[in-house]
């Protein structure tokens, strides 16, 4: 239930509204507690918010490194088709204009799944890359020289590759940060903003400046680690656009 409201599209409001409400409980509960009796600092508040600020570190470095990692699949992915087609040309007509039109279905079908988010991705992935691998087979037992023969190890090699690469990619939008760590994020980011308004709170003075900065600040500190989280439905998603050069550049080849 957890992990389904952290990875919903409203779970952004959700955490601005009860960010918004703990650090206005601190200031409404500072203003009674003034009244009654004298607060003193304990000392202790800039180590807990350092605390804090590790906790926020260490998210942000994991969903970050996730997001690295989707780009350099990509990269991978499209470099090796680039040269699985680079040796294709040095086969025969019929097995080099097999590879393209195979080639510029399954690019077509990635892009499309980048754009759309259809799901049917995953099983046309599997079809064309079978339907490939089965040619190439058989192509392979047909061989009628040494040069063919290494051609095709060589194209088979980086068939391979390129199924790793988009394997990598495809389950890597699932890994994100651990349930337990955003739970933790979220629950440490209402408790310091409710330190935050007490503390500003007890001031003879309200200042609400700090609350305000504090509340703009990790509102979108969150935004940003949940987009990273869940590059299907946020804003920030990986670029596909090596992938749509190289399916530019082979189906006009």
């Amino acid at each position: 239930m957890w992990q389904t409201i952290i990875d919903s599209s409203w779970f952004n409001f959700l955490f601005a509204v009860l960010l918004f409400l703990s650090m206005g409980s601190g200031i409404l509960y500072a203003i009674r507690y003034k009244k009654k009796s004298k607060w003193e600092n304990s000392g202790i508040e800039n180590s807990v918010v350092g605390i804090f600020g590790l906790i926020i570190s260490f998210t942000f470095l994991q969903a970050g490194n996730a997001h690295v990692e989707r780009s350099a699949n990509i990269h991978r992915e499209a470099n090796n088709i680039d040269m699985l087609y680079r040796f294709s040309k040095a086969m025969p007509d019929s097995f080099h204009k097999f590879t393209q039109n195979t080639l510029v279905t399954f690019l077509s079908n990635q892009i499309t799944y980048e754009q759309l988010n259809d799901e049917q991705f995953y099983y046309n992935a599997k079809n064309i890359s079978d339907s490939y691998w089965f040619y190439l087979i058989k192509y392979k037992e047909q061989a009628s020289n040494f040069q063919n023969a290494n051609q095709l190890n060589k194209i088979s090699a980086y068939f391979d590759q390129i199924q790793t690469s988009v394997s990598l990619l495809t389950y890597s939008y699932n890994e994100k940060t651990p349930l337990f760590v955003m739970l933790l994020l979220v629950i440490v980011s209402l408790l310091i903003g409710f330190l935050v308004g007490f503390m500003n709170g007890m001031k003879l003075t309200i200042h609400y400046l700090v609350p305000i900065i504090y509340f703009v600040m990790i509102t979108l500190i969150m935004a940003v680690i949940n987009d990273l989280n869940n590059p299907r439905l946020g804003f920030i998603k990986p670029s596909y656009s090596h992938l749509k050069v190289t399916y530019e550049n082979i189906k006009n080849n």
